[in-house]
């Protein structure tokens, strides 16, 4: 009987009103009720913010939009797991190398190492890569996969 589009809107009027109506409602008991509770005010913006996601995902159904994101949200995962597979060598292979070097007791900045017959000391330990000065004082940049992949000699501090 009625267009479909006035209904949405009538839905959508009633939902917002009701949030709204709940909200002071709330906000009302709260300060009645629980007035002595510490962090009351607190507590009521949770239950509200709970409850205004669960209306705005109703009313996401209502005007249609909760297939559309599903479907946008769909797309997008598969385009993450594009790049994912695509960086996996560049970036996140020297990402956990980085952090399993950062957590090495070994090589540290400041440590004298020898890599690829490349003497150096570490200056510079990152997530992604490593900056080594070399002793005719070049900078020499080691992704952080090749200290796994290859012999890394550590010099002693003695040995000079």
């Amino acid at each position: 009987m009625f267009d479909p589009t006035l209904d949405k809107i009538i839905i959508t009027i009633v939902v917002v009103v009701a949030v709204a109506v709940f909200r002071l409602t709330l906000g009302v008991i709260f300060k009645r009720k629980l007035r002595e509770l510490a962090g009351y005010q607190l507590l009521a913006n949770v239950i509200t913010g709970v409850l205004l996601i669960f209306f705005v995902f109703y009313l996401f159904t209502v005007w249609g939009i909760t297939q559309a994101l599903v479907e946008w949200l769909a797309a997008l995962g598969a385009i993450t797991a594009v790049l994912f597979f695509t960086l996996k060598d560049v970036w996140i292979t020297n990402l956990f190398a980085g952090i399993s070097l950062i957590g090495d007791k070994l090589i540290n900045v400041g440590t004298d190492i020898e890599i690829d017959s490349k003497r150096g000391k570490i200056v510079e330990i990152t997530l992604i890569l490593t900056k080594v000065k070399m002793a005719d004082g070049n900078i020499m940049i080691v992704p952080n996969k090749k200290f796994r992949e290859t012999i890394v000699v550590i010099r002693s501090k003695g040995r000079r």
